[in-house]
Parts: structure tokens; sequence; C-alpha cells
């Protein structure tokens, strides 16, 4: 299977690191990321030769992964374009609800699978990925939850790979469940400087998690979306279980001082409560709150 993946950071250098070795597999980079990947990327210590490939080199992709952050999802549809053929399938490990959306819009819905990842604890750094978990789990399937053909043969080669995966019953319930996870801990781990291992042995901070929680379990119905407890719980419980020394991905940029997805978890939150006339007081405070700690960390 030809794979192309765009983004090669935390997310797209560990899914490339199980796949290289099973697919024709190339990262779809600009000129300048070529120059500067031109020694490889290395994953856990190991220095791997990847294929990159620039939009003026494209050829036509089997299965094209974004695994870039949301604001950036624009720029990288511009440059993945080229590898877009007529029977091209487009999985985003995006964080947040919106980029399917936004991909399909683009490149036409029946191109797209839903997705995400989880489980995943790395920490990238330049050309380098340290992987705390083995690598994440995967979870994808076609908006309306069949088992078609295409979905058995991803599933096929994430088998041969060694990537795991998870084909749910019900992908909304299972993105929201995810949208959820980053909304909590990625912005209260980013507020309060605290890695996993700080997260699972703080009782006051999955206090918070909870109120937080709610907040989205109260969007989350208003969009068709049900959130129960056993799903907040199955959350905390996933999160803590985490006890090394990784970092959520939006700790990591507020800490490289980039630019973070805070509009697409608190901010996402905010907004969907507007749109339903609900009042969403603790995502409002964790948006500006984390603006604000941004900016201290800035200066």
């Amino acid at each position: 299977m030809k794979v192309r993946i765009i983004g090669a950071g935390a997310v797209g250098a560990v899914v490339g690191w199980k796949l290289y070795k099973h697919a024709d597999l190339a990262f779809i980079v600009d000129e300048e990321r070529k120059e500067r990947y031109s020694g490889g990327l290395a994953v856990n210590g190991e220095v791997i030769d990847f294929r990159f490939l620039t939009p003026s080199e494209a050829d036509t992709a089997d299965l094209l992964i974004f695994a870039v952050k949301n604001f950036s999802l624009e720029d990288a549809a511009d440059e993945a374009s080229p590898f877009v053929g007529e029977n091209t399938v487009i999985l985003s490990l995006l964080n947040g609800i919106e980029a399917e959306e936004k991909l399909s819009e683009r490149f036409g819905a029946e191109k797209v699978l839903y997705g995400f990842i989880t489980d995943l604890s790395s920490v990238h750094d330049g050309t380098e990925t340290t992987c705390f978990s083995g690598g994440g789990n995967i979870v994808f399937s076609e908006k309306d939850n069949t088992r078609s053909a295409r979905v058995e043969e991803i599933a096929a080669l994430f088998d041969e790979a060694g990537q795991r995966y998870t084909i749910p019953e019900n992908i909304m319930h299972e993105k929201w469940w995810k949208f959820m996870l980053n909304t909590c801990f990625n912005t209260l781990s980013a507020i309060l400087i605290a890695d996993y291992a700080a997260i699972s042995s703080n009782s006051d901070f999955i206090r918070a998690v909870r109120l937080e929680a709610r907040e989205v379990q109260t969007v989350a119905k208003k969009e068709g979306v049900i959130i129960t407890q056993d799903d907040i719980e199955e959350m905390i419980r996933r999160v803590t279980a985490l006890q090394d020394h990784g970092k959520t991905s939006m700790l990591q940029d507020v800490l490289s001082h980039r630019e973070t997805e805070n509009r697409y978890f608190a901010g996402a939150v905010s907004r969907l409560g507007k749109k339903h006339s609900v009042e969403t007081p603790i995502s409002d405070f964790l948006s500006i709150l984390l603006e604000a700690k941004r900016r201290v960390l800035s200066v």
C-alpha cells in the first residue's frame, strides 16, 4: 500500500516508525523540511531514513494520513492535494471534532475516514521523537460505522505492522470521548505544567478534570452524542495509567513557545455552548487562562 503521511511530529513520526517496513511510505514535506530532515528522523534513538516528497514530486497515495495540528490543516491540505487521486483514502489523526468535516469539504466526503490516535505518550523535539508507550492506538472507521473493504485493507496493514488499532461501533462517540480527553487533560496539563507522572498522583487535578468533563458532556448531548459518567471515568483511568514523564502535546507546545490547539479544545466547547445557548464558564476560563499562561512563559 502506498502510504503518505503529512506531519512528522510526535504523532506522524511514531506512525511512520510503525509502518515504514510494511508499506511504500513517505512523508509529505515542503522544500525547507526536506532539507532539514535529510539526515533522517530519530524515533526512540533509532535514526530512520524515511523518504520525503515535496508537492512537486507528488505521486498518488492509496492512504493519506494527516498528522498535523488543527491550525496547520489548511496549509497541509494544500501541500497534500497533489497526492490525492480518485481512489485515495484520507485518514485524519487530528485532535478535536472538526478536521474530517473540513477535509470532506476540500476533497470529498467519500474519500474521508473518521479517526484519531489515543494511548500515545511521546515527546518530539526537532528531528527526534521519544515514544514512551510503544506507539499509539489508531481508532478509525467509516462515518456510518460500516466495515468497508477499505477499512479492512487498512486494518490488515496495521496488523502486519504491529500498529495497534480499534474499529469502534460508534466512531462519533469515540471522537467526542477523545475530544473530552484532550479538552480536559491537555488544557489543564499545559496550564499546570504537569507531565503524566504528575497528573496520575494529583487528586485535585482529577477533580478539575471532572468539572470540565461535565461541560463537554453537556455540549455533546446538544450535538446528539451521549457521553456517560462511565465514559468520563474510563477517560480518567486511561490517562492516569500513563505514569511516565511523557507530556501532552499541548504542554509540549507551551514549553516550546509554539501555538497551541486551545481554540480547538476548550475554545470549541465555548463556541458550541454559545451555539446551543449553554453556559460554559469553566471552558471559558480555562481557554483564557491557557493563553495567559502561554504569554507569561514567552516573556
